[in-house]
C-alpha cells in the first residue's frame, strides 16, 4: 500500500493503516505507537530504534524505528504552569542520547538555565536553551497523566505515551542496529 502506515499495538499485533487515515487515527484513537518504515524515508538498514520500556520489567511500551545521528523530541505539559515543554535530544551512536536543545514559554518550576550549559535566547513567546549536547545515554522518564501529555515527535510522527502507559516509570533509550 502507497503512503500507508503500520502501527505497532502490542508485540502480536500490528494494523496498516492508508495515508490519509494516518492523521486521523493518530488524533482520535489512544494508541499511536509506529513500528513501520515509511516508503521514500532514507534508513541505513541498520535497524536502530527508540526503545520506551516499562523500568524493571522491561515490558517495551514503544519501539520506533529511528536514524542514528537524527533527533526527537518528548513534548509535555508542565504540571503547575500548564505550559507546554519540548526537549530535543539526538540519537548519536557512540553516547546514546543526548540533550540538544530545550524550549518552553515561561520559566517555572524545575525549569531554568545553568550557565555554561548551552545558549539562553529568547524571542516574545519561547525560552530557549540550545547547545546543550549533554550526553545522558539513557534516562528514566516517569509518563505524567493524559493532562501531561508526555509525547514523543519524531519527523511526522506523534507517540503519546500518556495514552499507552500513565504513571509508569520508563526506560528511555537508543538501541543501535548492527550493520
Amino acid at each position: 500500500m502507497n503512503g500507508s502506515r503500520l502501527f505497532r499495538i502490542s508485540s502480536r499485533h500490528r494494523i496498516v493503516v492508508p495515508g490519509l487515515l494516518f492523521w486521523l487515527c493518530l488524533s482520535l484513537l489512544p494508541w499511536a505507537a509506529v513500528a513501520g518504515r515509511e516508503p521514500g524515508v532514507k534508513h541505513s538498514g541498520c535497524d536502530s530504534r527508540l526503545v520506551v520500556s516499562e523500568f524493571g520489567t522491561g515490558r517495551v511500551i514503544v519501539e520506533l524505528p529511528v536514524e542514528a545521528g537524527e533527533s526527537f523530541v518528548i513534548r509535555y505539559i508542565h504540571s503547575v504552569d500548564h505550559t507546554p515543554i519540548f526537549e530535543q535530544f539526538r540519537l548519536d551512536p557512540q553516547q546514546g542520547l543526548v540533550l540538544e536543545k530545550t524550549w518552553f514559554t515561561m520559566f517555572g518550576a524545575g525549569l531554568g538555565h545553568w550557565a555554561g550549559h548551552g545558549r539562553l535566547t529568547q524571542n516574545r513567546d519561547w525560552i530557549t536553551i540550545s547547545d546543550i549536547d549533554q550526553p545522558l545515554g539513557s534516562f528514566i522518564l516517569r509518563i505524567g497523566a493524559l493532562s501531561v501529555g508526555h509525547t514523543i515527535i519524531y519527523h511526522d510522527r506523534r507517540i503519546d505515551l500518556s495514552r499507552l502507559a500513565p504513571g509508569v516509570r520508563a526506560l528511555v533509550e537508543f538501541r543501535r542496529g548492527e550493520h
